[in-house]
């Protein structure tokens, strides 16, 4: 790029190229382009490599990935449930358990996840196993009713 075009690769342009390696599941040479890389790759890069390990199920880089994001990102807790849903989705039941356990003395919790709907210019909030909605019955009725 820098001899064809005269243009100097930046941050961004890494993070494209191991984006576009680790969706194609070429992960080693995701991994090593960003230990090639002449600045300090950040943690979108770091996460980029952590997605494609995932997506692709390689638990060996995506606890590289998430050695190097601890220290970039250490309160995020996406990056330590993406890793231990690699180690589950591998059977690594004893990697699943030392992250939640490590994710619970650290005090790093997921927030739960929900959804907005729109009804009658009225905006609801349902967040994962919240019974307080004033129309829960309803809703619960109608999602259990066959659509037509």
């Amino acid at each position: 790029m820098e001899r064809r075009f005269s243009i100097a690769p930046k941050l961004e342009h890494y993070g494209c190229m191991v984006d576009l390696l680790g969706r194609a599941g070429r992960l080693q040479e995701a991994y090593d382009l960003i230990q090639s890389m002449p600045m300090r790759p950040d943690n979108v890069i770091w996460g980029t490599l952590l997605g494609a390990c995932s997506f692709h199920g390689n638990v060996e880089l995506a606890e590289q990935a998430v050695e190097f994001l601890s220290v970039l990102d250490p309160w995020n807790p996406g990056n330590y449930v993406i890793l231990s849903n690699n180690y589950a989705r591998a059977g690594l039941w004893d990697g699943v358990a030392r992250f939640r356990k490590m994710m619970k003395s650290s005090q790093i919790t997921k927030a739960a996840g929900y959804s907005f709907i729109e009804e009658g210019g009225d905006i609801h909030k349902f967040v994962v196993e919240d019974k307080s909605h004033p129309k829960l019955n309803e809703i619960y009725a109608l999602l259990k009713s066959p659509l037509d």
